[in-house]
C-alpha cells in the first residue's frame, strides 16, 4: 500500500495577497491549511489600521472568508540555526513576519512527524533555506505553484521529490518496526491456541474423575472386608485347633495315683 501522509499548507502573507480571495477557496483542495498567529495578527492590523485602499479590501476580504473557510490559526513555533534573525542589521517587518511563518511550518513538522508540511511563500530566499533543514516532511513552494496545484492536482516538483523521500525514510523505518512483532504476533497466537485447547481438554477430565472415585473406594473397601474376614476365620480356625488339641490331652490323660485312691 502507498503512503500517502496528510498535507499541511503554511500560507505567508504575502500568499494570500498574490491572488483574489476567490482563489483562496482552492488553496484547501491539497491538504489542510494553517495560518501562522503573526499572519492573522497582521491581516488584522491591516484591517485597522491601514489607509490603502487594495490592503483594505484585502483584509475585509479576509476577515468574512476565515470563519468560515476551515483554516486554523496556529501558534506553533520553532527555532532552527538556518532560520536564525540576522544581528548586524535590522529586518524588514514583513521579513520577520516570512521569517516567524518558516519557524511555524518548522515546529508544526517537528510536532506532526506523519504529515508532509509545505510552507508556501513568495520569499525565494527563504524557500531556499528550508531546503537547507535535514527534514523528510518539510519543504516550501510559491503562491503559484499552490493554485496550479489545486487545480490540475500536479504536486509541485519539491512536493514530490519530498513525498517521495517522505515514503522511502517512513518504509524502512516501518520495516524494522514490524519484524518483531510479526514473529512476537505468532507466538503469542501460538501461545494462545494451546492455552484454549488445554482448558477445554481440562473439564472433560474433570467431568470423568467424580464417576470413577466411587468405584475405586468401593472396591478399596470390599477388599478391606474380605482381608479382615479371612484373618479372622483364619484366627478362628487356629483357636479352634489349638482348644480342641488341649482338651483332647485333658480327656485321654492316665489319672495319677494319689487321684486313683481318691
Amino acid at each position: 500500500m502507498v503512503f500517502n501522509p496528510s498535507i499541511f499548507l503554511v500560507l505567508d502573507s504575502g500568499t494570500l495577497s498574490e491572488v483574489s480571495s476567490r482563489e483562496w477557496l482552492e488553496f484547501s483542495r491539497p491538504g489542510r491549511v494553517y495560518i501562522p498567529q503573526p499572519v492573522y495578527e497582521e491581516m488584522r492590523m491591516m484591517f485597522d489600521r491601514n489607509p490603502d485602499p487594495d490592503l483594505e479590501r484585502l483584509t475585509i476580504a479576509f476577515n468574512r472568508f476565515y470563519p468560515t473557510s476551515g483554516w486554523e490559526i496556529t501558534e506553533v513555533n520553532a527555532h532552527h540555526p538556518v532560520l536564525k534573525v540576522p544581528t548586524n542589521h535590522g529586518m524588514p517587518r514583513r521579513a520577520r513576519i516570512s521569517l516567524a511563518v518558516a519557524r511555524c511550518a518548522y515546529g508544526l513538522s517537528l510536532k506532526f512527524p506523519g504529515a508532509l508540511v509545505v510552507m508556501v511563500t513568495s520569499d525565494r530566499s527563504l524557500i531556499q533555506k528550508l531546503q537547507e533543514i535535514p527534514s523528510v516532511n518539510l519543504c516550501a513552494i510559491t503562491g503559484q505553484s499552490l493554485l496550479q496545484w489545486a487545480r490540475t492536482g500536479q504536486r509541485p516538483v519539491a512536493v514530490a521529490q519530498k513525498l517521495q523521500e517522505f515514503r522511502t525514510t517512513t518504509g524502512l523505518n516501518s520495516g524494522l518496526l514490524n519484524a518483531t512483532p510479526t514473529a512476537t504476533t505468532s507466538r503469542t497466537s501460538t501461545t494462545s491456541v494451546s492455552t484454549a485447547a488445554s482448558t477445554r481438554s481440562t473439564p472433560r477430565r474433570s467431568r470423568a474423575q467424580p464417576d470413577l472415585v466411587p468405584a475405586e473406594s468401593l472396591n478399596q473397601g470390599i477388599s478391606l472386608l474380605l482381608a479382615l474376614g479371612g484373618l479372622l476365620i483364619a484366627g478362628w480356625l487356629i483357636w479352634a485347633l489349638i482348644h480342641h488339641v488341649r482338651l483332647n490331652e485333658q480327656l485321654w490323660r492316665p489319672l495319677n495315683p494319689s487321684e486313683q485312691r481318691q
